[in-house]
Order: structure tokens, then sequence, then C-alpha cells
């Protein structure tokens, strides 16, 4: 049996984050490590306890919750991050997918929503209303212009990587690129990370943008 998906909580409103571990623990592969209610306190519980992914609230009394995602992820790249928020998404979520977060989910969802968005980012996918995922994508394309240096990554990457990127151009879930390309999920996330790193980006969401304008597709893909 696979090890319980590792969540720490951060939310300022007490009475929500106590409801919400309350109503997790009913989840037996969810495991709730701990919760804060800002900032400075996230990111220290970070360092008390290990955790796979941060189910995050934007607005911590006055504080930026994107604060607590753009320092998590600056030090652990693969830390899984879903936002839980009651905020419209605007120009925070674009911030957010360039960040490296891969998880949003809107307060008025149920739980059943939110745990599946805690599994997926926990597997390495992403997990972003397709309503909100073609503004975001749209944003990206606009402001992500395809310098030399990633028409250089993309020339960097090696067959198996560009034909994983051609998945994620397709929109496939990294669970579904392991069953077309007969590898493991975790060789899946092994040439997403090689992939960010030679196109010098943060996310997958940003790695398909740039793929998008670089005229990437999935066309030369294996068929099954």
């Amino acid at each position: 049996m696979a090890a319980p998906v590792r969540v720490l909580l951060v939310d300022d409103h007490e009475v929500f984050v106590d409801a919400l571990a309350l109503c997790l623990g009913d989840y037996p592969d969810i495991q709730v490590q701990g919760a804060a209610t800002g900032v400075a306190q996230a990111l220290r519980r970070l360092q008390e306890v290990e955790c796979d992914v941060v189910v995050l609230d934007l607005a911590l009394a006055g504080e930026d919750g994107l604060t607590v995602a753009r320092e998590a992820l600056a030090v652990d790249p693969t830390l899984g991050i879903v936002i839980a928020t009651g905020a419209e998404a605007g120009d925070q979520i674009v911030e957010a997918v360039q960040l490296g977060v891969r998880g949003w989910v809107a307060k008025t969802e149920t739980a059943d929503a939110l745990v599946d968005a805690i599994r997926g980012v926990a597997r390495g996918e992403t997990r972003i209303p397709a309503d909100l995922l073609a503004g975001v994508l749209v944003s990206l394309s606009r402001g992500q212009h395809t310098t030399v240096e990633h028409v250089q990554g993309i020339r960097e990457l090696t067959g198996r990587e560009l034909e994983v990127l051609g998945c994620l151009v397709e929109g496939m879930s990294r669970t579904e690129i392991g069953t077309l390309l007969h590898v493991s999920p975790n060789t899946v996330r092994t040439h997403v990370q090689s992939i960010l790193h030679k196109l010098k980006v943060h996310s997958a969401l940003a790695a398909v943008a740039i793929a998008r304008r670089a005229g990437v597709t999935g066309a030369s893909l294996p068929m099954v």
C-alpha cells in the first residue's frame, strides 16, 4: 500500500482549518501534518515536518499567500501546492503557475474535489479547472517569448524528453504519459523536471507555452 500523502494546511481562518483537517481525516491516503496561519509560520512548519503537498489560501491576514509558494518552491521545486481560495483567480493564477503551483480549487468546491487535487498534485500532475486553465495558457503564451535560450533548451532535449513534452502539449497527465510511453510515473516526473531545467521555467504549463510557440506538437507520439 502506498504511503499517505502528507499535507500542510495554510489558512488564517482557524475554524476552517480545523474543519478541513477533520474532513481530510476521513481519507486514509491523506495525512495532515499540521497547519499554519501566516507566511512565516508556514515556512517554519515546512522546515519542521515532512510534507508532500501544501494546501494554501491566498489571503493570510493581509499577507500574500503566494509568498509561501514562492519561497517554498525556491527551496524544493518538487513540492506540490494546491491553492484553495475563496477569491477570484484574476492574474494571481498566472503568477502562481509561473512559480510552479499545480493545483487550484475554489473553497466552494466539495471535499472530494480538493482531495482529487491533492492526490493529483502529489503525483506530479496539474489540477486546475478547465475554464481557468485555458486562460492561463493564453496568458502564458502571450507573455512567454520564445528566446534563443528557449530554442537552445528545446534542442538540448533528448528524444524521450521531446516525446514527454509533446504529451504535455496534448494535455496528457503524467499517469497517461507513463502508460503511453511504457514508463513509470516516477520516470515521467524525472523527464519533466529535466525539461523544466533545460527550458529554465518552473512549471509544466510554462514549458507547454514555450513548446507551442516553438511549434512542438504531439504529432510524432507513438501510436497505441
